[in-house]
């Protein structure tokens, strides 16, 4: 008796655990909704940690939180290691799309620099793509380059 009642104990202890990680995520969610990137990046840095390996399918959707997050904080290299991090668990997420979508929010934010480093990634990362990430690297040039990214972009080979 006793050990069924440790059974039961501990898979509630698990659904209660779930249930806190699902709101956590919306917690994340409705910050990056609110345009506040430093809390998103915040709740689902700490969910991230408290949860473990114990539900992947909501650990994924707050690691694109987090990437959302640092996008819109315009932080690229840090965006650029989280998805050479993320690659080895998540292989079939971390996809070429997922880099020119962050790519894209690093632009927007005002990060050229930290998309150019998110494409060239990208297509260091996957190859068979190059042709797509070289269209985003040029429509990047069209937009006015500083002559640092220049440089960068000289360095990568793109130019």
């Amino acid at each position: 008796m006793p050990r069924r009642l440790l059974a039961l104990l501990a898979a509630l202890l698990l659904v209660a655990c779930e249930a806190s990680l699902a709101d956590r995520e919306k917690e994340a969610r409705a910050a990056l909704d609110a345009r506040d990137f430093a809390k998103a990046r915040q709740v689902s840095e700490a969910a991230l940690a408290a949860a473990g390996t114990q539900d992947a399918a909501t650990a994924w959707r707050l690691e694109q939180i987090r990437l959302d997050a640092l996008a819109a904080e315009k932080q690229g290299a840090e965006v650029v290691a989280s998805l050479e991090r993320l690659a080895g668990r998540y292989p079939a997420q971390v996809t070429p799309a997922l880099y020119r979508s962050l790519a894209d929010r690093l632009k927007a934010a005002g990060d050229t620099s930290g998309a150019i480093d998110v494409l060239a990634a990208g297509d260091k990362r996957f190859p068979e793509e190059h042709e797509i990430f070289l269209k985003e690297i040029e429509a990047l040039k069209q937009g006015g380059l500083d002559p640092a990214q220049v440089e960068r972009l000289k360095a990568l080979g793109y130019l």
